[in-house]
């Protein structure tokens, strides 16, 4: 992982690579990405962000060249996001709502310069800020644990502590009580900074802990800690939930599913409106029964997951947009 700030250009189209910047007389689309903490290869939302815009360059149908910022500091990410804004590229897509204060001030001072807020915040003529329902989303997760895994203590780690994640973790905790309403959640988060989702050894030492008292799951939403946290539920013959991605894959046959959020498909959406000149601003919120909110089965959980779970879980997410719409 990189700790510093750094700046990598990749052009994902030989057709860019010819044309874009290099005083051909050609337009180009330029995106630049200002990762949350972790970068890329977090394995998570940063991954899945850059694999939209990734996506976007090789099938958006223009000219696109994306850049790539990974501040290692809060204070960093916004020296990032300076720059990005006074290159003037088309998009600035901001993996995180860390920075959604000083994102709004820049989009004032560029109004050139759209801005895509992933994960929430507030709008604005320039500004686009996308986010999904956390509670909601954790509800499921927590029906997930429960009727996957009928015990009487479960876990939630989350990473940076923000409205996100206290979101998902009184989700979580309401879903496993609506399965088992003795059930005790023990909640933890790696810390209240920018940098919590990379305190590896600290989400090996609270899943050790959250393990050692009790817990049979842990709705793991760490962030790039993730994967330490089910390296940990392996060594303890325990089982987890993802978030974030499909990480079913981190340790094959325990994770029970994972809360996967699409944002590769979101980013790719909203950069192909961008281009087209029809950027529209605003606060956007993922409903429940989005196809971009899904609970992933494959080869590596589907013997953890017993259909009655699944069941179960759509069951509630019916309920849920069913509340919502009334």
């Amino acid at each position: 992982m990189r700790t510093t700030t750094t700046l990598v250009f990749l052009v994902l189209s030989l057709l860019a690579l010819n044309r874009c910047g290099n005083g051909r007389d050609v337009e180009c689309f330029e995106v630049a990405v200002v990762t949350d903490a972790g970068g890329l290869g977090d394995k998570g939302k940063n991954d899945m962000v850059w694999r939209g815009c990734q996506r976007f360059a090789e099938e958006g149908g223009v000219f696109t060249s994306v850049c790539e910022y990974e501040p290692g500091t809060e204070a960093k990410g916004r020296t990032c996001l300076d720059e990005a804004s006074a290159r003037g590229v088309d998009v600035v897509v901001v993996a995180s709502p860390i920075w959604g204060a000083y994102v709004h001030g820049l989009a004032k001072k560029y109004p050139g310069v759209n801005y895509l807020i992933v994960g929430g915040g507030q709008g604005a003529p320039n500004v686009a800020a996308l986010s999904f329902p956390a509670a909601e989303a954790g509800f499921l997760t927590g029906v997930a644990a429960a009727a996957a895994v009928p015990a009487g203590s479960y876990g939630f780690l989350g990473g940076r502590r923000d409205s996100t994640t206290e979101g998902l973790a009184a989700g979580y905790r309401d879903g496993v009580l609506s399965e088992n309403a003795s059930a005790h959640v023990a909640v933890a988060y790696l810390g209240d900074d920018f940098a919590a989702p990379t305190a590896c050894e600290r989400a090996r030492a609270l899943a050790g802990e959250l393990f050692g008292g009790g817990a049979a799951v842990i709705f793991a939403a760490a962030g790039r800690a993730n994967a330490d946290v089910a390296a940990v539920a392996k060594e303890r013959k325990k089982l987890i939930i993802g978030c974030g991605s499909n990480q079913n894959y981190l340790e094959p046959g325990y994770v029970i599913t994972s809360l996967n959020i699409r944002w590769d498909d979101v980013v790719f959406e909203e950069l192909s409106v961008a281009a087209a000149d029809a950027f529209k601003g605003g606060a956007r919120v993922i409903g429940i029964t989005s196809k971009h909110i899904s609970y992933p089965i494959d080869d590596n959980n589907r013997s953890l997951i017993p259909a009655e779970a699944v069941r179960k879980i759509e069951a509630a997410r019916q309920r849920l947009a069913a509340r919502a719409a009334n």
